[in-house]
């Protein structure tokens, strides 16, 4: 397991909760299983401690969200949602994808408020999305573009094996 006060940034915390919430939609499970997988899938990066219970608070909160709000696409918005996760720190402003003097996907701190801040930043996408305001991925976008970011989306988006023939 990884230092105890190396958990996942922000926004990796953001990207795989997406992530878990994109798998929730897709299948008949339980929230709680998908968030352990998650959970797990982080463990060589980071200190998941605390993480499967903020993935199932961040899945209630999105799917209370989704209730409230007439979406007619969620997988779509959410895949846009990561990719705006990857490429802005908020609406204003890119992200900076190479810092000069730490990693991107260093650990932090627990914050005991991400779950609150994630499901507040989506919020406000969807609203900006409303208002013409929040950037849009391009249609022909995938995570593999991202190469900051792909350590973390070959643990929670791992390929497919096709079967044996």
């Amino acid at each position: 397991m990884a230092a105890v006060g190396n958990t996942p940034p922000q926004y990796v915390f953001e990207l795989t909760a997406v992530q878990a919430a994109r798998k929730f939609l897709a299948i008949d499970a339980q929230a709680e299983g998908i968030a352990a997988i998650y959970a797990n899938a982080l463990e060589p990066l980071y200190n998941t401690a605390e993480l499967a219970e903020d993935i199932i608070r961040y899945i209630q909160n999105t799917m209370k969200f989704i209730a409230s709000v007439e979406i007619s696409d969620v997988d779509l918005l959410l895949e846009s949602y990561q990719y705006y996760i990857c490429n802005y720190e908020n609406l204003q402003t890119k992200r900076n994808k190479k810092p000069l003097f730490r990693s991107l996907l260093k650990g932090q701190e627990y914050d005991k408020l991400r779950v609150y801040k994630a499901s507040k930043a989506l919020l406000v996408y969807v609203y900006g999305m409303r208002a013409n305001t929040s950037p849009l991925k391009p249609g022909t976008w995938t995570p593999a573009e991202e190469e900051e970011f792909q350590p973390i989306f070959e643990l929670i988006m791992p390929k497919e094996t096709p079967p044996a023939a």
